[in-house]
């Protein structure tokens, strides 16, 4: 059973030579597809590398470009990877076996491995909720260094920010597009990514998706990954701004109402605490972390009236 890799690169001239090497060393690997959504020369080092390059300098967001770099392959399973994310070739090879193993899972992942700590970073687990917003929204993952709080957070919809890393392969609502093995056919039957997203979201809806079709998704003990994380985001303000853009999208097009008010709720409190960061930067704060997602909500919600 063979794989391609599909890597959709933005601005990632520095590190796309290695990660082309290293995913065409990963085992029985077919096909390594490159998608540049960026103006630099990722495209032009992947091609010289020997992949196939896809070149969209409109940049039209993670998802989509996912969605054409899979188009352009045909092995039954495919890697998806983030530019800043290097695979493990054991894991990928472990995750290509379950696939194999398990013709009713959409999906897995093993572990995910910052670079600089070493240590695993959340990338399984608990479709996110209000819970996680409010913890976003007031900072509260520094206090899960603490015992206590990490042990009262091991009970709760928070379990997964301190238990990220499994011990044996368990099914899980959600998966990070990080590095994900996919299946070609359940990816194919939910139409791909929802290219309405532009950056983060579009791996929940993803998952949402997949669990309503009754795919399962599996997260597994081994490395996939190792990560350096936000690496093609251009700051932590600006990375937060499309984080919460794309979280809100998708609890406006998923959320029940008592869910919704509190994200809405969430997310003027962290653009209260990003004015306070950046003061000039209030007014585009507002729109990306507030007022998209309200926007679509009541489209939606119109649509639903009439």
């Amino acid at each position: 059973m063979t794989l391609d890799v599909v890597i959709v690169a933005y601005r990632s001239d520095d590190v796309i030579r290695r990660l082309v090497e290293v995913s065409r060393e990963l085992p029985d690997v077919d096909c390594v597809v490159v998608v540049d959504n960026g103006d630099g020369c990722s495209a032009a080092v992947a091609e010289g590398m020997g992949a196939r390059a896809i070149r969209r300098p409109d940049n039209p967001g993670f998802g989509a470009g996912q969605n054409a770099g899979v188009a352009a392959t045909s092995a039954p399973f495919v890697l998806l990877l983030n530019p800043d994310a290097v695979p493990v070739a054991s894991g990928i090879s472990a995750g290509r076996q379950y696939l194999a193993a398990h013709d009713d899972v959409a999906a897995v992942q093993g572990a995910i491995v910052n670079d600089s700590s070493g240590a695993a970073e959340r990338s399984q687990g608990i479709e996110l909720g209000p819970l996680h917003l409010w913890g976003r929204a007031l900072g509260l993952r520094r206090l899960a260094r603490w015992g206590p709080v990490r042990r009262l957070a091991a009970t709760s919809r928070l379990r997964d920010h301190v238990e990220r890393a499994v011990a044996t392969p368990t099914d899980v609502e959600t998966l990070a597009a990080t590095a994900l093995l996919v299946r070609r056919s359940a990816f194919d039957e939910v139409g791909g990514f929802d290219e309405r997203y532009f950056l983060y979201g579009e791996d929940l809806d993803l998952c949402r998706r997949w669990r309503r079709a009754r795919w399962r998704l599996v997260a597994l003990p081994s490395q996939f990954a190792r990560h350096q994380s936000g690496a093609s985001s251009a700051g932590w303000w600006e990375r937060e701004l499309v984080w919460w853009n794309g979280t809100m999208q998708f609890a406006a097009r998923w959320w029940r109402p008592w869910a919704w008010v509190s994200a809405v709720g969430a997310a003027v409190t962290r653009w209260f605490g990003l004015s306070l960061s950046r003061p000039s930067g209030t007014g585009e704060a507002w729109r990306s972390v507030v007022m998209s997602g309200v926007s679509l909500r009541r489209g939606r919600d119109l649509e639903h009236s009439l």
